[in-house]
């Protein structure tokens, strides 16, 4: 029987089991690094099945990271990357509950496989990597150099309009300017105070301005997070969050060195003071690898799936970017059975509660599966990711 074989029958005796975390973590929803009961409810499906669990990984409270495969000599060192934070109000709309299992359940299958006499000849991990929707833990994983230690990475992330076999993220730096000014009666004594929010109108509007001489693949969005408390009282804080993205790191710190200086400026016009803080981690670009995303696209083909060749032209963010710049990394997306959806809505966390979700569990899990399968089964294939890897570092 071949391995692919074995490990779509392996996946079978492990299903309830994976569609059980999917609705688990659906059904109790935790923020981005407050994922305790999930990283739990995970943990202790792999260890029930002799997967060891490692927890606090790389010092983050609620990040893991487990054995699946492990050989002598190996060829190749592969990880599984496994996500299950929510976003606000809105719960899963991301889908990473069913991500998630997707990774659960191909690193069990895998882990079977091994202990009933397949010889593999590369290490496989599962690596728990909480807290993509806000922080980016994968950046802080990315920083202890976690990932150098990897040739491939993988895992599926699900989409409202369309399958691929990999993803083009944006470069991402995020930005907090809290301006000060004095506070004044607003009809008394206007004159005596200082606006706080005339900062940031005029920050938003000066990066409105540069907006217009961008490069077109740039993003900047804007949220005010603190605008004064009523109309009669001038001010004496303003506080906007400012996300600034581009398809290209290197053009993005400069963008980014541009909108600080309008942060400055928009301070000294106004009469105000500002204190800039920079929120979050940085999130790279995707560093496409050509040779592994065919190689997937071979799997879904075999697996009869109906996508999109290549990554899409332009995306969001996240931070796997900045893993495919230690290892050869890869995202691809699954759509999600029935009409079109928009990822981070209601009706897309709805769908995680569907009976419809448990197939798409299992797709995913033989995207990852049958990848590092093949991987497994031709070595040289391995080697042909890891030299462009290398030639585009």
């Amino acid at each position: 029987m071949s391995l692919t074989k074995l490990f779509i029958t392996a996946c079978e005796s492990f299903a309830s089991e994976a569609f059980n975390i999917n609705y688990t973590l659906a059904k109790n929803p935790e923020l981005s690094s407050h994922e305790f009961k999930s990283v739990k409810t995970i943990g202790a499906v792999l260890e029930k099945h002799g997967i060891p669990v490692t927890y606090e990984f790389c010092n983050l409270p609620t990040a893991f990271k487990a054995s699946v495969v492990k050989v002598d000599n190996p060829k190749g060192r592969l990880a599984i990357l496994c996500e299950y934070d929510a976003l606000p109000d809105v719960g899963h709309a991301c889908g990473h509950c069913a991500s998630g299992s997707m990774s659960v359940l191909a690193a069990l299958a895998l882990h079977k496989m091994q202990q009933e006499g397949v010889a593999f000849n590369m290490d496989i991990d599962i690596i728990g990597t909480p807290d993509e929707e806000a922080m980016g833990c994968k950046v802080d994983m990315c920083n202890a150099g976690v990932f150098k230690n990897y040739d491939f990475a993988i895992m599926v992330h699900l989409d409202g309009e369309e399958t691929r076999p990999n993803s083009q993220f944006l470069a991402l730096d995020c930005f907090r300017a809290k301006y000060h000014g004095k506070p004044a009666h607003a009809a008394g004594e206007p004159w005596n105070g200082v606006n706080a929010v005339n900062g940031v109108q005029l920050a938003i509007h000066a990066m409105d301005m540069m907006r217009q001489q961008v490069r077109p693949e740039s993003r900047i969005g804007t949220w005010i997070i603190n605008g004064g408390t009523a109309s009669n009282v001038i001010p004496a804080t303003g506080e906007l969050e400012v996300t600034v993205r581009h398809t290209e790191r290197d053009y993005l710190n400069g963008l980014s060195e541009q909108i600080k200086k309008i942060f400055e400026g928009a301070a000294l016009c106004t009469g105000t003071t500002v204190d800039v803080e920079f929120y979050g981690n940085p999130y790279d670009d995707m560093n496409q690898n050509h040779r592994g995303t065919h190689l997937i696209e071979e799997v879904m083909t075999d697996m009869g799936l109906d996508f999109e060749p290549g990554p899409a032209d332009i995306g969001g963010s996240s931070d796997i970017g900045n893993v495919s710049y230690q290892c050869a990394a890869f995202h691809p997306k699954l759509r999600l059975a029935g009409p079109d959806k928009v990822c981070h809505a209601k009706e897309f966390a709805d769908a995680m509660l569907e009976p419809t979700i448990e197939q798409t569990i299992v797709d995913g899990a033989n995207i990852i599966g049958g990848t590092l399968l093949r991987l497994v089964e031709n070595p040289t294939v391995l080697e042909e990711i890891m030299a462009e890897f290398n030639a585009t570092k």
